[in-house]
């Protein structure tokens, strides 16, 4: 015990020696763990600044979209910076500090960049979405980090110094450390200790950090916090949300562990009328097993229009905006003339007094299940509404959800994409739905010509399809994804005008597709073929998509829906529809020309043969919001507050007559129902 002790006090005695001399100033007295974490407390704070100064390419506030978790977002930051340093130091593991928060970083700065610039963030799918390999490997990295060039560069440079600084410490540090252990004699040699005073603060205040936003989240905090001189006012409501936001190792686990709490709502009647209240009165009829499973109804028993299996074409086209798209029913047919070609049945044969077959519906008050491009798929391939904090697609291939291609079983299923599914975040849909039977196009050579190819890989594709059995093509559009420069200079000018752009990008989606309908139609099975156009959501163009109060998303909803087909027995013309359609329609329409006739949990209506009830609005759930569509107007408003926007043609006014409330009630109980069999995985049996 005695050499035990005397061998300390010499160890000591050197490292008190050395100080002095300037030979191993980081194993000095100062702790080293108080410089790395300022340093990273210094980076975090650059990251916040940068965050909410740079220029969002959506024309979107930060400081609206993240209203009520900006302190969250400051104190779980910090806070988890904190406790990490206080753990590496109990450790005493400065160097491995270091290289933690390297990696940290890289991972927040990949979190920030890509929340700017796609808006679809999915804590669940992270490193699944944003390091698969093939995002690795292709020209997605280039767009992920394509959004603003300033920020892209200087995120870069955040990573840069993070690596850089870790490599340096490290490097440093290990070298003098060799360098005592060389004075020693080659003896083992540990860092000189230090107080635990100061981990033991950096963990109390992180901690308290971290909780205090969960403390008020649940006392439901309201009101405003106001910075003096720089008049900055800070909304003290806290919501929880799946952006990591620079905390992924804290925020994940506290948000889990609330939301488990928060998710787990007792389904009372009253929830459930709330559910009833958007749901088709035959799917309230139709419940099985109501207490178990409140969103999933036996077999429909309405008369069904399709006497046969239809062959489904399926388009998705970006930002398919119903305002603008209905314009061709007034006469824009500019817009897109081959889409208003096959609509009014210019494809079709005709008969002997030169009047076209077949027809189609064209639904003038259509809408999205949500934004952005995920929460649109979801709905309309699965038939119920995405919802905030529990996105689906990240344990899709887990769980009891089935979308209407997996109904399809004897259908010869294909999927085209221009966009990566990976980027999308629907990379598990695709796999669930159409297995390997998915393609992405050639790389582009001229610059904006991505729907080009994407038309060429799907009409190969279509050219495989047998005439022999039933077959389901789905395929996707890009060019008038936001802010609307994914066409050829070639083929249009690029001015400043958005709307200038959008309608030239349209109209270049239109041309390849033109270019499909042309061979669709030169098929023998074409008469037995119906064609679904759609758009994945709505997205802000004017002025008047502007006047919508954000952060509700209330301007990335109306969108296009039209089926058409030359077959009679379906259509007798273009029959344009006032009742409102939702993407959460398109499932049950597939089900009846593709003859499902099985139980299931999607939503909404047959098109074909049903029309929602003019009191009964669509629903979707973006962000902490609700959104309403009804035919002459639209309701918008917080799940957790009481704010109500009415809005008609774009304009909206805050409400409090006792029906809107009403609404507003009907919307909060079935996102807590939703939420709460979403997260037991109780959609069906």
């Amino acid at each position: 015990m005695l050499m035990k002790n005397d061998a300390m006090n010499r160890l000591l005695e050197s490292c008190r020696i050395l100080a002095k001399k300037n030979n191993w100033s980081l194993l000095r007295s100062k702790n080293p763990f108080v410089w790395i974490v300022v340093v990273a407390l210094v980076l975090q704070i650059l990251m916040l600044v940068l965050f909410y100064s740079l220029p969002d390419p959506l024309g979107l506030s930060l400081t609206e979209m993240f209203e009520g978790k900006i302190i969250w977002q400051v104190f779980m930051a910090f806070g988890a910076i904190l406790v990490m340093g206080a753990l590496f130091a109990f450790a005493r593991a400065p160097r491995a500090l270091a290289i933690f928060y390297a990696f940290y970083f890289f991972v927040a700065v990949v979190d920030y960049d890509l929340f700017r610039f796609s808006h679809q963030r999915l804590s669940y799918s992270f490193l699944r979405t944003y390091f698969h390999i093939s995002n690795i490997t292709d020209a997605t990295t280039v767009s992920t980090l394509g959004g603003d060039l300033l920020g892209t560069v200087l995120w870069i440079v955040l990573v840069l110094v993070g690596f850089a600084g870790a490599a340096a410490f490290v490097t440093v540090y290990t070298i003098r450390l060799r360098r005592m252990r060389a004075a020693l004699g080659g003896a083992q040699v540990e860092p000189c200790k230090h107080s635990k005073k100061l981990p033991v603060t950096m963990l109390v205040v992180g901690l308290a950090l971290s909780v205090t936003p969960l403390v008020l989240f649940l006392t439901g905090a309201r009101g405003w916090i106001e910075v003096p001189l720089v008049h900055f006012k800070i909304e003290k409501r806290f919501t929880l949300g799946k952006h990591t936001l620079t905390a992924p190792v804290l925020h994940i686990a506290a948000v889990e562990t609330f939301e488990f709490i928060h998710d787990n709502t007792k389904i009372t009647d009253d929830l459930i009328d709330d559910l009833n209240s958007f749901l088709p009165a035959d799917f309230v009829a139709s419940r099985p097993d109501l207490a178990a499973y409140p969103t999933y109804r036996g077999a429909p028993t309405h008369e069904y229009k399709a006497k046969k299996r239809y062959n489904i074409v399926f388009i998705m086209g970006e930002s398919f905006k119903g305002r603008f798209f209905n314009k061709m029913l007034e006469g824009d047919t500019a817009l897109a003339p081959n889409i208003w070609k096959l609509a009014s049945g210019g494809y079709f044969a005709k008969d002997s007094s030169g009047n076209s077959l077949g027809g189609g519906l064209w639904f003038k008050n259509a809408f999205s299940g949500g934004y952005p491009t995920v929460r649109g798929t979801m709905a309309t391939y699965m038939g119920f509404p995405s919802h905030p904090n529990r996105d689906v697609p990240s344990f899709y291939a887990a769980n009891k959800f089935k979308g209407f291609p997996e109904f399809l079983t004897d259908y010869h299923r294909s999927y085209m994409t221009v966009s990566n599914p990976i980027f999308d975040h629907t990379l598990p849909f695709v796999e669930k739905f159409f297995g390997k039977n998915w393609y992405l196009p050639e790389e582009e050579r001229i610059e904006g010509s991505a729907d080009s190819l994407g038309v060429n890989a799907a009409i190969k594709a279509l050219a495989e399809k047998s005439v022999d059995g039933p077959w389901l093509l789905s395929f996707n559009t890009i060019a008038s994804h936001i802010p609307f420069y994914n066409y050829p200079l070639q083929f249009a000018e690029q001015p400043d005008d958005a709307v200038v752009r959008y309608r030239n990008a349209v109209r270049y989606t239109d041309t390849q597709l033109g270019r499909f309908f042309d061979e669709l139609s030169k098929r023998p099975d074409f008469e037995n073929t119906v064609v679904f156009i759609l758009g994945d959501h709505d997205t802000p163009v004017d002025s008047i998509d502007y006047k919508v109060p954000q952060p509700l998303g209330v301007s990335t909803t109306q969108i296009f829906i039209g089926l058409f087909s030359p077959d009679t027995a379906l259509f007798n013309g273009l029959t344009v529809r006032e009742d409102v359609a939702s993407q959460l329609d398109l499932g049950p329409t597939v089900f009846d020309l593709a003859g499902v006739r099985e139980p299931n949990h999607f939503w909404g209506y047959d098109l074909l043969v049903e029309e929602r009830p003019a009191d009964q609005p669509s629903v979707f759930f973006s962000q902490n919001a609700y959104y309403l569509g009804f035919r002459d107007h639209v309701l918008v408003g917080g799940l957790e507050n009481e704010v109500v926007y009415r809005g008609i043609d774009g304009v909206f006014e805050q409400v409090q007559d006792s029906v809107s409330l009403g609404w507003k009630k009907k919307a909060v109980g079935t996102a807590k129902v939703l939420r709460s069999v979403l997260r037991n995985d109780i959609m069906m049996p």
